[in-house]
């Protein structure tokens, strides 16, 4: 072999990370619970435990599950690990539990995302300043021969300030459990947990949209000196009206430009209360219409299929109270609407060891405790991207 390309290959191997160590024994274990729980969860190649007696007992050497540790029991794989320990299974749970509840949390459709326009990580609970700045005007014409280049005028900001709220809960796995092998009981309450905790983010965003938050300037979302609020019941004519509502708000100062809209590209979503699902459907699929009661002349729908062939972007928060209400929202990367920040940037919420095991006791009071945790807030940050109709 060539000297020169022996050296290279060395020195490759060295600086760029070609060898690749393979798993060890405990984090083999760890990935065989996971697909214990989630059988379709990629493992590389690493199989499934039989059940949770069986990764109970691997990983403790507590064959008769008394709640004992028994470190002289498992292999020498296992103990060479350096973090090898008492709570090696609970952690390793633990991992499982946290892979389940990311993936659940994911599949519940509560479409809150349609308002979050950003989303911030954040280190500590300290009140967070969002600022939303203003738009500039046209780049004037400029002769660099006869003058020099000019600055534009200052642009306008907003500012609006929230913290972090921390939600959670608790979940116990008891030695019971590991007994009777009780996988479909845990992934029942894992999918509970996440049900639960999706349900009380989506509702922390919408509430923004139901309860017509303030805005940076002290005035509600949906008023009528912003233009966004109206009265109308959902028809033709009211969606055009809240459309074109939408498409004639300006951008903040000084630009002050209509930020208007672009049907080829068209992703604004219909808000409707559960009560009017059905209706919006319609209103989207209806090509045509009679203008008169005479039912001799039609219009053609300005709407048809706006919001999606499939009505995909029609949407029904269950947490709509109002039958009668409903609203446009428009893409929220045109305009910013609400902000969210995460704690340490963590956007699904975790399972962290609470009640956990002694240097003897794998469990402790016959059960492992762990706490679902979700640390999160946000605000509204412009009024523009919304419009409401509340019907009396």
């Amino acid at each position: 072999m060539n000297k020169e390309k022996l050296m290279k290959d060395i020195e490759r191997t060295l600086f760029y990370n070609d060898i690749e160590v393979g798993k060890n024994e405990l984090e083999k274990c760890q990935l065989g619970l996971t697909k214990l729980f989630i059988p379709e969860y990629d493992t590389g190649g690493v199989p499934a435990f039989k059940d949770l007696r069986q990764a109970y007992t691997h990983l403790t050497g507590d064959s008769d599950i008394n709640g004992m540790f028994y470190p002289k029991k498992v292999s020498e794989g296992l103990r060479a690990c350096m973090s090898f320990s008492s709570s090696s299974f609970a952690f390793a749970l633990q991992n499982a539990l946290n892979v389940s509840l990311a993936k659940i949390y994911k599949d519940f459709p509560y479409r809150e995302e349609i308002l979050i326009s950003e989303k911030k990580p954040v280190t500590n609970f300290r009140k967070i300043s969002s600022i939303t700045l203003g738009y500039y005007e046209d780049l004037p014409d400029v002769d660099p021969e006869t003058g020099d280049y000019q600055s534009l005028q200052r642009y306008e900001d907003a500012e609006v300030q929230y913290r972090l709220s921390q939600k959670g809960s608790a979940i116990f796995i008891t030695r019971r459990a590991v007994i009777n092998d009780a996988i479909d009981l845990i992934n029942a309450n894992v999918k509970r947990m996440a049900r639960a905790a999706r349900k009380t983010h989506a509702r922390y965003v919408w509430e923004f949209y139901i309860n017509n938050a303030s805005c940076s300037d002290g005035t509600s979302w949906f008023n009528l000196e912003h233009g966004n609020l109206g009265t109308d019941a959902l028809d033709f004519t009211p969606l055009v009206t809240a459309i074109t509502a939408l498409a004639n708000m300006t951008e903040p100062g000084p630009s002050l430009e209509k930020i208007g809209l672009d049907l080829a590209t068209f992703n604004w979503h219909l808000v409707v209360p559960l009560d009017l699902w059905d209706l919006g459907v319609k209103k989207n699929q209806q090509d045509c219409y009679y203008t008169s009661n005479d039912l001799t002349s039609k219009a053609p729908n300005a709407c048809y299929r706006l919001f999606g062939d499939h009505n995909e972007r029609i949407v029904s928060p269950p947490f709509l109270t109002d039958a009668n209400n409903w609203g446009v929202i428009r893409d929220k990367e045109d305009v910013p609407i609400v902000e969210m920040s995460y704690l340490f940037g963590k956007e699904d919420p975790e399972f962290l060891l609470e009640n956990g095991p002694t240097d003897e006791h794998v469990f402790k009071g016959d059960k492992l405790g762990y706490k679902i945790r979700h640390e999160y807030g946000g605000a509204l940050v412009d009024y523009r991207g919304g419009y409401k109709s509340i019907v009396p």
